[in-house]
């Protein structure tokens, strides 16, 4: 194999993130591109760890960019994400976002970048939507070189507001002239590659999901659960960010206000927590817990009768399929999913009868915890769901890079 130069810039990348989910996608995109030159940009924030994926990024040449701003340190952060709350749409519609104060430090960057490195391909991975921005900034230094956008979420196309119509159409004339200076368009989900579609030639647009990573010892030590036992504790596990805001998608309180006296179920949350109500944190029936290694989750995540996703944001619901849900799906532990509206995540759980879909705006969460029993669920085409490995759906990109 030919061995090819990829710059690759994402708004936050090992170590410096929380949010494994949003980064893995990209780890395992490094993983299939292994024997490439590869150099990759992000932002210098607080160091967390590497969660057990360091063995698989080690070929990388990592640059991360000190912006010098502080979410604790500068005001007009904390004016930035008090205006966000209340014009989220708008800000997402126009690309401001966490990283939309490093453009002129990431333009700058790039430009000494592109000039000595000379990348045979650039990848673009989103959100955050300011980084798309960049793509003008490249094609003024370089006209010839392969521009890939990866949409991890939907931008433009995914809000849905009458009030800001105007804003909407011209940002969608945006975004599409973005892409048209872009040669390849990577998308997450069937709905991204839908609405992508209706703005781009579609050679160029590939659906590219998300996917479990093989774990051929998943197994193993797998328990036999007991399925006749009545009354029995029913634990269910969450791997994630939580949190307790209204204006998040992760809103716990959901869970909380429907369980009452639900004494048989028990919630154990990995990851980080944003919780502040001193009521859930004390309810019993859940215990939470620090991130763990990636390496570490798969034989915790057998351990519990069920595993729950949670998504309570309406507006952007459909097009949900987080990277948790391979990693669910491959565990063969039936999966919850908990949404304000139907999802893509939804459709495959009832396709392939994986467990249950609760859509909270149709559905009492309260009557479905109260019926709530441990069952087991016998899959649909389980020839299918091979597909859904992170190696298979990335065999498309090591087609882009020749």
């Amino acid at each position: 194999m030919t061995k090819r130069k990829i710059l690759i810039i994402t708004g936050e990348f090992l170590p410096n993130t929380l949010s494994i989910g949003g980064v893995i996608r990209l780890v395992s995109f490094l993983k299939s591109l292994k024997g490439n030159k590869i150099k990759l940009i992000s932002v210098k924030k607080k160091y967390y760890g590497y969660f057990g994926f360091k063995k698989y990024i080690n070929h990388v040449e990592k640059i991360y960019i000190n912006t010098g701003l502080s979410y604790k340190n500068n005001w007009h952060r904390y004016i930035f994400y008090l205006m966000k709350i209340f014009l989220s749409n708008l800000f997402y519609i126009l690309g401001i976002d966490h990283n939309y104060f490093n453009h002129k430090k990431f333009s700058q960057k790039i430009y000494k970048i592109i000039k000595s490195f000379k990348p045979n391909y650039i990848l673009i991975t989103a959100p955050p939507f300011s980084l798309f921005k960049l793509v003008n900034v490249i094609r003024k230094i370089d006209t010839k070189v392969k521009i890939i956008l990866d949409y991890r979420d939907g931008w433009t196309l995914r809000v849905k507001s009458y009030s800001l119509f105007l804003i909407k159409k011209i940002m969608n004339l945006y975004e599409k002239k973005i892409i048209e200076k872009s040669d390849f368009i990577l998308c997450a989900t069937e709905n991204i590659f839908k609405d992508i579609e209706t703005i781009a030639d579609n050679k160029k647009v590939i659906l590219l999901k998300n996917g479990y990573l093989n774990n051929k010892n998943k197994n193993k030590n797998k328990k036999i659960k007991n399925y006749e036992k009545k009354n029995k504790e029913i634990k269910i596990g969450y791997f994630g960010i939580i949190s307790d805001s209204s204006f998040g998608y992760r809103d716990i309180k959901i869970i909380h206000n429907s369980l009452a006296n639900k004494n048989n179920l028990n919630f154990t949350f990995y990851g980080n927590s944003s919780i502040k109500n001193k009521t859930i944190l004390n309810n019993k029936k859940f215990n939470f817990k620090k991130n763990i290694s990636y390496s570490k989750t798969m034989s915790k995540m057998i351990s519990f009768d069920y595993l729950l996703i949670l998504h309570t944001e309406k507006s952007t619901a459909k097009e949900v399929v987080t990277g948790k849900f391979y990693d669910y799906l491959n565990s063969e532990t039936p999966i919850i999913m908990i949404s304000n509206g139907e999802t893509e995540a939804g459709k495959l759980i009832k396709k392939y009868n994986l467990g249950y879909a609760v859509d909270y705006s149709k559905i009492s969460l309260s009557n479905f915890f109260s019926n709530l029993k441990i069952k087991k669920f016998k899959r649909k085409n389980l020839k299918d769901l091979k597909k859904y490995s992170r190696f298979e759906q990335n065999k498309k990109l090591l087609k882009i890079i020749k």
